[in-house]
């Protein structure tokens, strides 16, 4: 995505996106990930820049609260303000969670028939999830999806963007990935 969409006109801020460390976390704990890698010792630091990307996990939210990726956001700049590095974090939240920001996109399409690969019987119960709105087409995703392996699904929809296939990234993506190399 950011090689082809984001910074595919930008060889300077390519070359310092290919130089990052990713770090996959299975979940929702960044703590331990921003205190290693921002608390100073001897005003030293092991990361010069931390991006994180979190779900904003909107349906989970009770009414007239904040979305618990929005808690988790307030929660993370909190503790880079104690710890002297606010500067250097960076935290995008969603609304919702990857696949449904990804549909929000425009990239239903794409995404159905690589769903389809996976679950080749399942034509009807993608277009019934993907025909609602809001919080109700967010978690009639989210349940296609508790059933699918989500690397083969994110390994596929790799393939279709590097195979030059239509893609509309999400602009939290693309905000993400300007924040990393800015």
């Amino acid at each position: 995505i950011a090689r082809k969409y984001v910074l595919k006109d930008k060889p300077e801020k390519m070359r310092l996106f290919r130089s990052s460390v990713f770090v996959p976390i299975e979940g929702v704990d960044f703590e331990c990930y921003v205190r290693l890698l921002l608390t100073p010792i001897n005003d030293v630091r092991i990361a010069d820049r931390v991006v994180i990307i979190t779900d904003g996990d909107q349906t989970s939210a009770k009414a007239g609260t904040k979305s618990p990726g929005h808690e988790r956001q307030a929660a993370l700049e909190e503790i880079a303000k104690d710890l002297g590095s606010a500067e250097l974090l960076c935290v995008v939240t969603n609304t919702y969670s990857l696949e449904t920001e990804l549909v929000i996109a425009g990239n239903d399409t794409l995404m159905k028939q690589i769903y389809l690969k996976l679950h080749p019987k399942s034509a009807c119960k993608w277009d019934d999830a993907v025909s609602q709105a809001g919080d109700s087409q967010a978690s009639a995703i989210q349940s296609l999806f508790e059933t699918t392996r989500k690397g083969d699904f994110a390994q596929l929809l790799a393939e279709e963007i590097n195979e030059g296939k239509s893609f509309v990234s999400p602009s939290y993506i693309c905000n993400a990935i300007e924040a990393l190399v800015q």
